[in-house]
Formats: C-alpha cells, structure tokens, sequence
C-alpha cells in the first residue's frame, strides 16, 4: 500500500492547496504506472487520512492520466469522479490483502465501517483502525468540501482510523 497523506507543497496556502496536493499526488501515481514493478498489479489500495490521495488513487485507477493544460478543475469532462468509485472489490478483498502485506502495521489493521461490519452505527463507510491519533485539521477541512458537494463514498474520519480504498487497475 501507498500512503501518500504525508505528500504536500510547501509553502502553499489558502483555498487551492488542496487542489495543489490532489494534482502531486495524482502525477506521482500516474509516474508508477510505467514503472517495471507494477506491469502485473491487479490492485492498488491506500490507507490514509487524506482525501486528496483516496482521490489520486480513484483517478490512477482508472488510468486517468492528469493533465495540467487545460488545467484540471477546468476539465469537468474528464474528471474520475471519487463518488462514483465502485467499492464493491474492495469489501470483497480487503481482508486478504491486508493480511498478505509485507508491512507488520498493516497486517494488524482492522477493519472497520458499513463496509465491513453489520450495523455500524459511526458513520465510517471504508475504514481501518490505525491507532495513529495525529492531528486531522487539514485533513476533515478538504473532506468537508467533498461532503458539502454530496461527493464523499467513504464516510466519516473516525479518530484513529484512516479512510481504506482498494481498487481493481488494468
């Protein structure tokens, strides 16, 4: 798994930096795609606090390619949107995947969310709990815009856990 939720511009402020992380983000993935070591990946998944990497990992899924000319939040046409992932694949396979990761942390995450538990009541849609208690401000701020536009399929960011995506590539 890729945790891109620690990537960020410095020295970037106001209402575009989080548009500026979600454009780093998505070239630093598209760059892996013509990397050798991932010609027989099937799967990519994260798990971070960031909305702007599940959404990177959305577009790179989908073999989006970003293209900063016209720039993208002019484009609407050739946006992946991240409401419309399907998370289906993941629910289907995110417990043998994070028990096949190299990572010891990862191994030992658990599931949590509508996704995965029967009458989960927290709101959570796709998530693991991480035990990491870090300082989510920035984070819920880029989340409340995706939520305030009705374009979040994640749910809520519970307190030690990060948002969990897994998707099918190829």
């Amino acid at each position: 798994m890729i945790n891109l939720s620690n990537i960020y511009l410095y020295n970037v402020k106001g209402p575009l930096a989080g548009l500026l992380n979600l454009l780093l983000a998505t070239q630093l993935l598209q760059m892996l795609k013509t990397d050798a070591l991932f010609a027989n990946v099937t799967a990519v998944g994260l798990v971070s606090s960031h909305p702007a990497a599940c959404t990177a990992l959305a577009k790179y899924s989908r073999m989006f390619c970003v293209s900063i000319t016209p720039p993208l939040w002019l484009n609407e046409s050739q946006d992946v949107k991240i409401e419309s992932i399907d998370l289906t694949y993941c629910r289907e396979n995110a417990k043998q995947i994070i028990e096949a990761s190299p990572v010891d942390y990862v191994r030992g995450m658990k599931l949590c969310g509508s996704l995965f538990e029967a009458g989960c009541t927290s709101g959570a849609i796709s998530t693991v709990f991480t035990g990491f208690y870090v300082d989510h401000t920035e984070p819920l701020a880029a989340l409340q815009v995706f939520k305030d536009a009705g374009k979040w399929p994640l749910g809520e960011l519970i307190e030690g856990h990060e948002f969990l995506v897994i998707l099918p590539v190829g």
